[in-house]
């Protein structure tokens, strides 16, 4: 039956349902690195053997949110109440994405970015870093007691071949947590 409608007139209805499929195919897509605008490394400290060239490819990638493969925290809880002359260790987990089973893929070395914001909006303090754990130094620490609200902390993490960020390694958006520092 497509025979009796004109060539126009199905490419006309595919050309006005495009932008709907457009605006609903990027739903998962988040964070600050799927805002337009120029993205800028400045300011995130860098932790572990992590660099700058690997931060780039993560904050000009949209990222996905995807639990598994950004990660979940192992410390502190979510709702905690942190005691602001004790600095704390955040650490978590992550698993490394679907390419990288069985290291077959070479080299994988997964990067985490934390993203320490203001409860009411505004950032506070990224780190981007190899490692799965980051204890804010004194000034970072400081910084944190500071803010005098709760903070919520975003992971994300990001698989690498070597210095490759493969189309599927990421990023992807993991656990989300709010603690307040006393």
């Amino acid at each position: 039956m497509l025979r009796a409608y004109p060539f126009r007139t199905l490419l006309s209805l595919a050309l006005t349902a495009a932008p709907s499929l457009v605006a609903c195919s990027g739903s998962d897509d988040i964070g600050p690195h799927s805002q337009p605008g120029p993205i800028s490394t400045s300011g995130v400290l860098l932790e572990g053997d992590a660099n700058e060239a690997q931060l780039s490819a993560v904050l000009h990638r949209k990222a996905i949110r995807w639990a598994w493969a950004g990660g979940q925290f192992d410390a502190p809880e979510d709702q905690a109440t942190l005691a602001a002359d004790v600095t704390q260790t955040f650490s978590w987990h992550a698993d490394a994405a679907d390419f990288a089973a069985g290291g077959a893929a070479g080299d994988v070395v997964m990067t985490h970015l934390l993203a320490f914001d203001r409860a009411n909006g505004g950032g506070l303090l990224q780190v981007f870093t190899t490692a799965s754990e980051y204890t804010p130094d004194t000034v970072a620490w400081n910084k944190l007691v500071a803010a005098g609200e709760p903070i919520v902390l975003n992971l994300t993490t990001a698989s690498f071949v070597g210095t490759a960020l493969p189309e599927d390694g990421g990023p992807f958006v993991g656990q989300t947590l709010t603690f307040t520092i006393e």
